[in-house]
């Protein structure tokens, strides 16, 4: 049983190892590249347009927050899928597997 238990862990991580490689190869892809410009652009546009904004404007800073929040959203969740996968493979190396 333990045995069973060890086992589905490092197929687990080794599924971790996987996808983060993947990620890595995407962002290093001409879409991945294209995707992380789009999404830095629209965070340095709408840092931009928040210094400028009047700011009794609420609904325009909230819409410009969202619009940052999104774009760099996306970019904390494929480096944190980097990340997942570098720590599973340090795991795996530490079990010798």
């Amino acid at each position: 049983m333990a045995g069973e238990v060890e086992k589905n862990g490092a197929s687990a991580l080794y599924r971790e190892v996987d996808f983060g490689i993947a990620v890595e190869t995407f962002l290093g892809s001409p879409i991945g590249k294209y995707l992380v410009q789009r999404a830095e652009e629209e965070v340095e546009e709408a840092v931009e347009k928040l210094k400028r904004v009047d700011c009794t404007a609420t609904q325009e800073i909230r819409a410009l927050q969202n619009q940052i929040y999104r774009a760099e959203s996306i970019q904390y969740w494929l480096a944190e899928a980097i990340q997942a996968g570098q720590i599973a493979s340090d795991e795996l190396i530490d079990q010798r597997i």
